[in-house]
């Protein structure tokens, strides 16, 4: 199993536009425009798409395609490998059987009135509900969490095979993991450019 390892970037110079879902984003001409005029003076080596991610291959994928070949660049589609997430959703799927036998015995036990304030079906409704809590947790812990650093780590593997010193690539990713994704990013020294604001920031990013 590939191991989740993310080494830094030393002795590159290497920056990120980093592009946001936003209602309507890449319906407008000016955005499309905005974003090659950006590309004909930076130069993108390569440009990242979450394909995996259904709301961003929705938006995202016919523009990606145009602008790649426009540009000629490799545009690369990155996740976290599947053996990596199915290995993880071990825990979430025992729990979530564990939860429904214990919802089956709840629902036995109600069927009583006398039984459903009993300290043992108040005891298993409680621990239904934590349970539940846990698998959330998880669920959030791989999605916002774990599911990131895999997506940096595909990154940066790309990253330390380009033999240049200095270059920019551009990244189409969900607005649900942005945050994570420009902490992981900057902490293995990429700088990140957030044009998430990108009508209101084109002339400083573009001078």
């Amino acid at each position: 199993m590939e191991v989740l390892e993310l080494k830094p970037v030393k002795n590159k110079k290497v920056y990120l536009y980093l592009i946001g879902k936003e209602d309507s984003f890449f319906y407008e001409n000016s955005i499309y425009e905005g974003i090659s005029k950006i590309a004909e003076i930076k130069k993108f080596r390569f440009a990242i798409i979450d394909l995996n991610d259904s709301d961003v291959k929705k938006i995202y994928q016919r523009f990606i395609a145009e602008f790649s070949e426009k540009f000629k660049i490799p545009y690369y589609s990155v996740d976290m490998p599947e053996n990596a997430r199915d290995y993880l959703y071990v825990e979430i799927i025992e729990k979530k059987i564990q939860i429904k036998e214990l919802e089956v015995e709840y629902e036995n036990l109600c069927f009583d009135l006398k039984e459903r304030e009993s300290f043992k079906a108040q005891n298993l409704k409680s621990w239904i509900e934590y349970l539940k809590k846990e698998v959330k947790n998880f669920e959030n812990k791989l999605e916002y969490s774990t599911r990131p650093q895999w997506i940096v780590k595909k990154v940066l593997d790309i990253v330390h095979k380009i033999e240049e010193d200095k270059f920019s690539f551009v990244y189409f990713a969900h607005e649900k993991i942005i945050a994570e994704l420009k902490q992981l990013f900057r902490n293995y020294n990429i700088k990140v450019i957030d044009i998430k604001n990108y009508k209101k920031k084109l002339k400083s990013i573009i001078n």
